[in-house]
């Protein structure tokens, strides 16, 4: 190892620390930049801070599969040189110039008899041998997501510890960003989970495969794709698992207006219970709402500016 790259790795284990400090896990960025550090020290060994011209340089050398992988890239490499920088040294920070446009999915937007359509569907769902418990595990699973407004992922890492059934309470660890954070779920979703905790017994795992590992996405994806076709109704387009949080989104948003509720002071709620890390995240749902909610004057069109333009992000 050269003395570069031994410099970068101080500063790198450094940054790390500091975001477990603050709540964040270790291996947040490594996959993102441990790569890019040992590129620096073979390539460049005889420098002695980062350069536009090693960014360049990784960039061509290590072509990303898709714009989103690379926008990972720089927004953790421009977190790292900004550590960097306030560790008093010196570093090439990429700027503006260097954020790659991310793809955006447009969320679909579930009817109300659609919705009612999928969960029968969920619910009809028969034992298979093969798929261990599966007739019990689907119908809390998309629950969960869809009342819990969770990401599709973040069931499947819940240990049977991380959910409190005699509080409601679940532990989301390793969310976006790497970051933990807490919920509670409706009476209603606890006693369905309490249910199923006794029905299928003692397990490490809350979601959890016959051979005692947690169920992977693709499996999760493939069940979802299922129960939709099985739905008998007529429909259109092709959703996915994440548009059940962004209906936990909208529909929250929905009756805040139908009741009369204040949506602007609500919203903050909604977005650190959501796990968003950028506030507009959370606006962009208004934009999904139907035009007549659209037009309430509970809320403040002022304050989206910033956002008018996006589509929503799929990982948001």
């Amino acid at each position: 190892m050269s003395g570069f790259q031994k410099e970068l790795m101080e500063a790198f284990d450094a940054m790390q620390r500091f975001r477990v400090s603050v709540g964040y896990v270790e291996s947040g960025y490594r996959s993102a930049l441990l790569p890019f550090i040992r590129f620096c020290g073979d390539k460049f060994p005889d420098e002695h801070c980062l350069t536009r011209e090693m960014v360049e340089a990784w960039l061509v050398y290590h072509p990303y599969k898709s714009i989103n992988s690379q926008g990972v890239f720089i927004s953790c490499l421009r977190q790292y040189t900004k550590f960097i920088r306030f560790l008093g040294k010196e570093s090439f920070v990429p700027n503006e110039d260097y954020t790659v446009r991310h793809e955006y999915f447009i969320p679909y937007i579930f009817t109300d008899e659609e919705l009612a359509a999928f969960f029968r569907a969920v619910d009809s769902v028969r034992p298979i041998p093969k798929e261990w418990k599966k007739e019990l595990i689907l119908p809390v699973l998309f629950r969960m997501v869809y009342c819990c407004g969770m990401r599709p992922g973040e069931p499947l890492r819940l240990e049977t510890k991380d959910v409190d059934l005699s509080t409601g309470s679940v532990y989301i660890r390793q969310s976006k960003g790497s970051k933990d954070r807490h919920i509670i779920m409706s009476e209603d979703m606890r006693q369905l989970c309490i249910r199923y905790d006794v029905l299928v017994g003692h397990r490490k795992w809350f979601f959890q495969k016959w051979d005692g590992n947690p169920l992977p996405t693709y499996w999760l994806d493939s069940q979802f794709h299922k129960c939709w076709n099985n739905c008998k109704i007529s429909h259109h387009g092709n959703p996915r698992p994440y548009d059940l949080r962004h209906a936990f989104a909208t529909r929250n948003l929905m009756r805040w207006i139908d009741n009369g509720q204040d949506v602007m002071s609500l919203i903050p709620y909604l977005s650190t219970y959501m796990g968003h890390s950028h506030f507009q995240d959370t606006l962009y749902y208004i934009h999904l709402l139907p035009e007549r909610l659209i037009r309430s004057v509970s809320i403040d069109w002022h304050q989206f500016d910033c956002i008018y333009g996006r589509a929503a992000d799929e990982e948001a």
